[in-house]
Parts: structure tokens; sequence; C-alpha cells
């Protein structure tokens, strides 16, 4: 607040309820589909296939709808308040939206560096894990088969495992620093927000710019989803354009994201995308690890990107006590910066 003030910006905060971690959302989602095999095998087979049904929809819903219908319902329970910071800039034909989220998260098992190559693998286990208990309780529900409904209580293992996990982070393990993700994404978006009150002639007339700055990102993308729902007959009209983890390693523009399912912005904006990343020197990628604020646009088929920054493969320190400022490459903050404003200048002038 008080830097985009000092740049000149009048910005106003978007309050809204969250829950503290995404943990307790998924640990209740996983135990509705462990719980729903075990429940049939006493003999509640429709109990049990209600279980099975609501658990796998809530698990899609959440992870790859961005619905958010069990954060939601945590965030009305625990009544923590978050925010998100909004400034703009500019009253021009076109709109951008420029966003990074602020928030940081705890640490993990899984997040260790270690182990953090094996988090799409573990996601995608998970995911399977829970449409074959699913599908198993069904079957042996119908047919009253006990060795099927054992064998989807067999399946459920890495339900029970990643269950195990997210209450061991709880209960163990500390918020992380979050240099890179995503104090670097913020100090990049501020740089660019400076730039522009800098310059505002240049841009003043010919653009709309939202700046926006999420809260509980890490939760379950739940600032944007806040920030979306008020402002979404604005942004099919707009370019968003996505900072997150740009501090470490090689910078990339995205054109498709998604955890399971892969959600891609329209065709006309991925060739933009492409055009302009091949003048800049710097990759598109299709990012597919946990959702970032732009993944629940491509859904709707809206123009967005996120610029992103990729260690062979994976984000810096992702999610772990590494995840400090002095891993942060100042040069790839400056490259950040200056991708963005030649990012803006190019769509500007369309």
């Amino acid at each position: 607040m008080e830097k985009l003030e000092s740049y000149g910006y009048k910005p106003s905060i978007q309050a809204f309820p969250t829950p503290p971690t995404f943990s307790y959302t998924y640990i209740t989602i996983y135990v509705i589909i462990v719980a729903s095999p075990l429940v049939a095998l006493t003999g509640y087979t429709i109990l049990g296939v209600l279980l099975a049904l609501v658990g796998i929809s809530l698990l899609f819903l959440e992870e790859e709808l961005y619905i958010l219908l069990v954060t939601r319902l945590y965030g009305a329970l625990w009544r923590r308040s978050s925010a998100n910071i909004i400034a703009e800039i500019g009253k021009g034909p076109k709109t951008i939206v420029l966003m990074a989220h602020y928030d940081s998260t705890k640490a993990a098992f899984s997040f260790n560096p270690v182990r953090a190559h094996n988090l799409r693998l573990t996601i995608r286990l998970n995911f399977t894990s829970s449409v074959i208990v699913t599908f198993l309780t069904l079957i042996g529900s119908l047919l009253n088969n006990h060795l099927i409904l054992t064998a989807s209580v067999v399946a459920s293992a890495p339900l029970i495992i990643s269950s195990i996990v997210l209450i061991h982070r709880e209960l163990f393990h500390n918020y992380v620093p979050g240099a890179n993700d995503n104090a670097s994404g913020v100090s990049v978006l501020l740089g660019v927000a400076k730039f522009l009150a800098a310059n505002f002639e240049e841009f003043e007339n010919k653009a709309k710019i939202i700046i926006a700055f999420t809260g509980a990102e890490e939760v379950g993308l739940l600032g944007s989803y806040y920030f979306y729902k008020r402002n979404i007959n604005t942004l099919r009209k707009s370019v968003i354009i996505n900072i997150d983890n740009p501090g470490i390693g090689n910078l990339a523009l995205t054109e498709c994201e998604g955890v399971i399912l892969t959600w891609c912005s329209p065709e006309d904006f991925r060739e933009a995308i492409r055009e302009f990343s091949r003048m800049r020197d710097i990759q598109t990628v299709t990012y597919k690890l946990l959702p970032t604020d732009a993944t629940p646009l491509m859904r709707m088929k809206l123009r967005a990107t996120s610029l992103m920054a990729f260690v062979d493969g994976m984000i810096g320190n992702y999610h772990w006590y590494s995840d400090t400022a002095d891993k942060v490459s100042p040069e790839n903050l400056e490259k950040a910066k200056d991708i963005i404003i030649n990012f803006l200048k190019t769509l500007i002038v369309e």
C-alpha cells in the first residue's frame, strides 16, 4: 500500500475470509474418499457410494476446475482475513491486468528439495488413486463384493500417505521465507508500477492497467477467486499477466497450465506470446504443477499468461526453507521487469 501510494496510486483493498492453509481442504477430500469403501464394507453401501461420489466431485472441482467449495467453506468457518490490493492507471480502450500474489506457505515433506522432483508424480498418483477408489467402491457396492471393496481400500494407500504428510505439515512445519515464491514477483510488479507512474503520459490514453496484489494464493487461489468474481466482465475483455516465482532460473511465459487437466489461453493470444518470446529470447511453456492465479483464467479461455522462471523444469527452492533472499537473482528481477514493460508496450500498440 505505502509503496503504491508513494508512486502516486490510490490503491483499494478487497478483504475476504480465508483458511490458514490448503491442507485442510485436501485432508477433508482425501478422508472422504478413503472412508467410502470402508463404510461400504460395513454394510452401508449407499452411504459408501455417496461418499465416493462426493469426494471425487470435490477433488475435481477444487483441483481441476478451481471451484473452491471446500476452501471457501473453511474460510467462512475460520474467519481469518486476507485481502487483495488493487490499483489502476490509465484510461485507454484496452485493459491489461498485472498480478502477483504476496503470501507465502508452509513447507512440507513433499516439498523437500530431495523429493520435490517427485511432486508431479505424487499429484498424479493421488488423482489416479481417487478415481480407482471411487470406481471400485461403486462396482463393489453394486455387486456386493467384499473383495472388490477391499481392493478399493488398498488402492487408497496414496491418499492415506498424503493425508499423513499434510497433517505432519500442519503440526511440525513452519512458513517458508518466500523470497522467490513470491516476494520476487511482488518486487517485479512494484517495479513495473513505478515505471508506469513515472511514464504516465506514455500510457494514459492508450490502456487501462489494473495492478493486483493477491492474497491467499497458497491457500488455493482464494484471493484471485474473489478478484475474478468482482471483475469478471472486465477480465473477459482484458489481457492478464501473472508474475509468479521469477527470481531463480530461466524466465518463461506460460501458454497452458494445469494440474491433471491442461488449460490453455486462446490460440491467437498464444501466438502473440510466442512471437513476443522469440523477440525477447525467452521460452514459452506448458506449466504442469500446482496452479497459479492465471490457471483458472485459462480454464475460462481468457487471455492469460504467467511469467515464471524454472531450474531444470522446476521452480527454484519451491515451498522450502531455502527460499531465501540470497538465492534470488537481481538480474532475473530486472529482466522480468523489462519483459513485462516491453510486453505491455507490444500489447498496447497492437
